[in-house]
């Protein structure tokens, strides 16, 4: 161990600068916010669903100051003391078109007093949007309940293999890093030669905990594993989140790293959704920040343990309120409860962006993940991405390695077949890597099919 890395460890992990840093007024704040949510998730459920009637009500008194969401809530024609949580489902869904159109309406504040922020726009679609200090406040604190979970400690040593340009640490940002005893590794370049280079840095760094895209870290898993190189990193777990991890995907990255993986849920628009507890059995719905609602597409009604569309009400964010947001993914909840001991709903599944979702022409719906499972056991693929152009054309995107020959092609072409129909336009391009999104995310299926247009 290098002796700056002993500074680090002795700087980031000090005690005295947490208790000096709590004499901010702003930071005591957002420890008192955390210590109140650590209770909050034990409580009975009745009581949690109490509590999240009241930062509703207070979320609707805001909300009021905006003109968008006075029109609607003067339309119920009562006291916003007399709502109740069946009300909200009579708001109408706020979807990226109307964020779009409506913006200026949906803010409650002076535009100085806020936070701008955009979404990754993985559909295609980026939005624009604010925040304030109450919803960052409680992000902060939430972000610390999820590390534990995961098995971290104040001044661990954390590796972040990510990617959105806004995440990327200026000076200010890296100064704050060192003192997080945090590392940045860029996940837009997933090269092999830098993915070498991000493993001997790891190796030396010896981080505790990976933070990652779900995607980047099944990727370098893939990549070492190739190579025949066992990590001695990380010691005790890694957090993955903005993309949908598929079970090949989790099973990969714990055999190789050897630690289990903790995966959580959220967006850049309402932050942190869900998260994953030591029980593995589903994703804890963080009740006081946000209210899930599960919909059927075509039906609309709300559903339990089946599929669904997501929207999702922001409790905290009170300069631009986001009620009953159609965030665009699928998801399951479950009235099941979680061994753990916390009381809040599971999501049993986040299944992806409602865009991975395909019709073939006789009508079946199927969902992308279907198509990742055809790609298990295949020797010769280190990427692919497989797109649904319309009803009946579609393109695979292949990055070859130096194991795939004809025999693999066949075997793709015939697997794929089966499922759109021998008399669909299959065309497969090999390419020297898939682009990513903005945000350097990574898409295994992509549907260009509007469903709700057709259905």
């Amino acid at each position: 161990m290098s002796i700056g890395q002993i500074i680090q460890d002795l700087i980031s992990r000090s005690k005295i600068k947490r208790e000096i840093l709590k004499i901010f007024p702003n930071k005591r704040r957002q420890w008192d916010i955390y210590y109140e949510k650590k209770k909050l998730q034990y409580l009975p459920l009745e009581d949690i669903k109490k509590y999240q009637l009241k930062k509703f009500k207070k979320l609707l008194q805001v909300a009021t100051k905006a003109s968008y969401y006075k029109e609607i809530i003067d339309s119920f024609g009562k006291s916003i003391d007399e709502f109740t949580l069946e009300d909200l489902k009579k708001f109408p869904i706020l979807t990226k078109d109307i964020i779009r159109k409506e913006k200026m309406r949906l803010l409650t504040k002076s535009i100085k007093e806020l936070f701008p922020n955009s979404s990754g726009g993985s559909t295609g679609e980026p939005i624009n949007f604010y925040q304030d200090q109450n919803y960052r406040d409680h992000v902060w604190a939430t972000m610390m309940i999820i590390m534990e979970t995961c098995g971290w400690y104040y001044g661990a040593r954390v590796a972040r293999l990510w990617g959105a340009p806004q995440d990327r640490p200026s000076l200010k940002g890296k100064i704050a890093y060192f003192l997080q005893n945090t590392r940045f590794y860029d996940s837009f370049n997933m090269s092999e030669e830098n993915m070498l280079k991000y493993h001997y840095d790891m190796e030396r760094f010896r981080p505790d905990i990976i933070i990652s895209y779900a995607s980047s870290i099944y990727l370098l898993a893939r990549f070492l594993e190739r190579k025949g190189i066992k990590p001695n990193y990380p010691k005790i777990s890694i957090s993955t989140s903005a993309e949908t991890l598929y079970p090949h995907m989790r099973e990969t990255i714990e055999r190789v790293f050897g630690v289990k993986v903790f995966d959580k849920y959220g967006s850049r628009e309402v932050s942190a959704i869900a998260y994953e507890c030591e029980k593995h059995s589903g994703l804890h719905i963080i009740m006081d920040n946000v209210i899930v609602e599960c919909i059927d597409p075509i039906t609309q009604k709300e559903v339990f343990d089946q599929p669904g569309e997501l929207l999702i009400t922001d409790l905290n964010n009170y300069g631009m309120p986001f009620i009953r947001y159609k965030i665009g993914d699928m998801g399951i909840l479950s009235k099941e409860k979680c061994k753990c001991g916390r009381n809040t709903i599971l999501l049993k599944k986040v299944i992806g962006r409602t865009t991975d979702n395909f019709i073939l022409k006789n009508g079946r719906i199927i969902h992308g993940e279907y198509f990742t499972h055809l790609f298990y056991g295949i020797d010769g693929i280190k990427e692919f991405q497989f797109v649904q152009e319309t009803i009946d054309k579609f393109n695979l995107y292949i990055v070859r390695d130096d194991n795939f020959d004809e025999e693999t092609l066949i075997k793709i072409q015939k697997n794929i077949k089966e499922v759109i129909g021998n008399d669909s336009e299959l065309n497969i391009h090999f390419l020297d890597s898939i682009p990513k999104t903005p945000t350097g995310k990574y898409r295994f299926t992509i549907s260009k099919i509007n469903l709700e247009e057709i259905l």
